[in-house]
This record gives structure tokens, sequence and C-alpha cells, in this order.
């Protein structure tokens, strides 16, 4: 076959495919950490949702600002009555009715406002600790996948230098320079390093995996990752100056705040309810002869109006308003012993969070140097062995050896990164770091 009968069939082949609906091979497509965030938060149902309920609580909060909003209503009362005109609800009955009535002073109400105000603030804040728990899941996956694909290229390097070791050692048998049991025990280590493939290719497949659905991505994009990285000045503080920038900005903390504040309006709204309220009122009725008004009064008109002003005092409820008082004041208690226990947990986690990753870095540390001395050793050991003063097996002891602290290395980043999503998580600053 030619080289145009070739590309004549690759094309035929590939505009068949495309009309017949079956998707070709997927591409890989590189992706920053910054980049699949950025990807997450656009798609992410839990992201839309708090969007939502803050929404709800917006619309809540306009319903409570019609208490101290103007009040219309239009309406007929038509009724017939025989003997003396009676009334439908304390009503007199008539053709039109139109009422309108305007809260001018209103303590309940001014309260109940400014709570629904701090109740909405709330529910916004809510949606930014969705976005902050989001953010934390597609940096832990993203982490997943690109520790993992590093462990599937050292698992096979790995492998493959073991296989080449397993043939030597069969030749080596052959001469009669190398005994059964080492033989064994190199298929041993090449099965060891194929199960460790294995284990390396299938987290590798399942992180990709929850990244596409984070990232929303097609099934069976191929993801390159590039070096996650995170911006430093976010933690790279003392642990009271984390502290106190976590109190400002972290959503819990604040949704705790905001939630209080509601609770001491509410307390002040209940209070409101023994104290007088004032209202402008407004009434025009047109009036039907048939209710024979004109022969049970003096002077009859058919139009009718009042303007005044309602004034409303309490005097006695049978204590209910003070129930409601001591119900709001253990409810702002309550939210208050929340806030600081928040606020008590808040400062704890983020010790800890400090420590771990001070020994996460040292370890990190160690175990590069170790794998600096490992290969210095192992360069050192394949010139002994070309000198011949050293055995294969001992090569192979030391090749061995590189390879785990590459694992180590692996394992102690993997460690680090982690303890940097915990402390900016616990700071609240997990947004601000990666969602640029």
């Amino acid at each position: 076959m030619s080289k145009l009968h070739v590309i004549f069939f690759i094309c035929l082949s590939t505009g068949l495919r495309a009309w017949a609906g079956v998707p070709g091979p997927q591409q890989a497509r590189p992706i920053t950490l910054q980049e699949a965030v950025q990807m997450a938060l656009a798609h992410s149902p839990d992201v839309l949702l708090a969007k939502m309920h803050a929404a709800q609580a917006g619309e809540a909060l306009q319903e409570t600002r019609s208490l101290n909003r103007p009040q219309a209503m239009v309406g007929t009362g038509l009724a017939y009555n025989n003997g003396f005109p009676l009334s439908i609800e304390g009503a007199a009955p008539s053709i039109v009715e139109f009422a309108v009535s305007q809260s001018i002073l209103s303590k309940k109400n001014n309260n109940l406002i400014r709570e629904a105000e701090e109740s909405r603030k709330a529910s916004e804040i809510g949606s930014d600790a969705a976005r902050n728990e989001l953010v934390a899941r597609v940096a832990q996956a993203y982490c997943e996948l690109h520790q993992a694909l590093k462990a599937d290229t050292l698992w096979s390097e790995r492998l493959a230098a073991l296989e080449k070791e397993q043939q030597v050692v069969e030749t080596l048998l052959e001469g009669g320079r190398m005994r059964p049991v080492d033989l064994t025990l190199a298929r041993t280590a090449v099965n060891g390093a194929r199960q460790q493939l294995m284990a390396a290719q299938e987290q590798e497949r399942l992180a990709a995996i929850e990244l596409r659905q984070l990232t929303n991505l097609p099934e069976g994009t191929e993801i390159q990752t590039a070096e996650p990285e995170i911006d430093g000045q976010l933690i790279e503080a003392s642990t009271e100056a984390l502290f106190q920038r976590a109190v400002e900005v972290h959503p819990e903390i604040l949704q705790a705040q905001a939630n209080l504040r509601a609770r001491e309006f509410h307390l002040e709204a209940s209070k409101g309810e023994k104290y007088p309220e004032l209202a402008l009122i407004g009434e025009y009725s047109l009036f039907s002869r048939t209710n024979n008004y004109q022969n049970y009064f003096k002077t009859f008109t058919r139009n009718n109006f009042l303007i005044g002003l309602s004034v409303q005092y309490p005097l006695f409820d049978g204590f209910r308003t003070q129930a409601r008082i001591g119900q709001s004041r253990q409810e702002v208690e309550a939210s208050r012993l929340q806030l600081e226990r928040l606020k008590s947990a808040l400062r704890l986690n983020i010790e800890r969070d400090v420590s771990a990753l001070k020994l996460a870095r040292g370890a990190v540390e160690v175990a590069r140097q170790e794998v600096a001395a490992a290969r210095e050793s192992m360069a050192v050991d394949e010139t002994l062995l070309e000198a011949g003063r050293l055995g294969f097996k001992d090569l192979q002891i030391a090749r061995s050896q590189f390879a785990d602290k590459q694992i180590v290395v692996l394992d102690a980043e993997k460690a680090l990164f982690q303890r940097k999503i915990d402390l900016l998580r616990a700071t609240g600053t997990i947004g601000q770091a990666l969602a640029r």
C-alpha cells in the first residue's frame, strides 16, 4: 500500500467515525492547579446550591422589609341586609373598598429587618464556605493525580531495571555464577515492582476520575499536571498572625458572628413587643343605597373616607412576650458560646497544622538528602563494579535502596502539600490562595 493510500484510509476512517457519532481518541490536556480550581468553581453544583440559598435569604429579607412599607388593599364588601345595616367583619357593606396603611414607629419591625439582613449575610458567607471546601477537594485530587503520575514513572523505570537484572541473574545462573535462590529473589523483586506499579496506576486512574468530575471535563480526557504551587505568603506567618487573620476571613467564624448578631436583633424585636406601635391609616368606601343606610342615618353619603393614626400599646398578653424574650436571650447566649468554641477550636487547629507543616518540611528535606546520598553511593558502587571490586548483588542492593528513597521523597512531598492545604483550610484562605 502506498503512502497516499494510507493517508486516504486514515481520513476515510476518521470521517466515518465522526459521521457515526463515535468519539475519537481524547488528547491529553495540560492543566495547572489554578486552572483546575477555576473550572471546578464554574461548574460545581455545591457552589451553585449555596448561591441559591443566599438568594433565598435575600428574598426573605425583602419580605421582612415590607413590614415598614406601605400596604394597600382594594376590594369589595357587597352584601344584602334586611332591617338595620349590619357590618361584615367590622366594615360596612360597600361597593368598593380601598385601604392604605403605613407603619411609622415599630421597634419590633425594625429589629426583625436587621435580623433578616444578618441572616442574609450568614447565607452569603455559607457560599464562601462551600467554595473553600470545593477548592480543597480539587487541590487534593490534583496533588493525588500529580504524585501518582510521578510514582507511575518511577515504578515503570524500576520495573524495567529489575527485569534486566533478572535476565542478568538468569544468564549468570546458567554459567554457575549464581544460586537458584538469587533468581527467586530477582523474580520476587520484579513481581513486587509490578504490584507497586499497578497500585500507582490505580491511584492515577481514580484521581483522574475525581478531577474530571470536579472540573466537568469530558469522560476519558487525559489530564497532564504541573507541579502544584501554593502562595506561601498566606502560610508564612506566626501562629498568632495566622489566627488573627483567620478570625477576620474564615467563613465559619464570620457566619457564626452573623448568626450571633441576628439572634441579638431577634431579642430586641421580642423586646419591641412591649412598646407601642404607630401606623398611618387611610380608608375609602363607596356605599350602596340598597343597604338602607339613608333610612337609618340622618345624613347619608355614598363616598366615605377615613384618615387617622393607629396607636397600639400592649397591656397584657399572658406573659407571652416575656417568654419570647427569655427564649431569645437563651439563643443569643448559645450563639455566643458557639462562636467562642469555634475560635478556640480554630486556634488549636492552626497550632497543630503549623506544627505538622514544620515536620513535613523537615521530612522532605531529609528525604531529598537521602536520595542525593543514595545516588552518590550508587555511582561509587557502579565504578567499583567496573573495576571488579564489588559484586553484582551489592549493586542490586544499592539500586533498590536508591529507588526506595525516591518513593519516600514522593510520599514526603505529598504529605507536605497536604499539610499546606490543611493550614489554608484552617485559616479560611485556601480560596484566596488557589482561586486566582
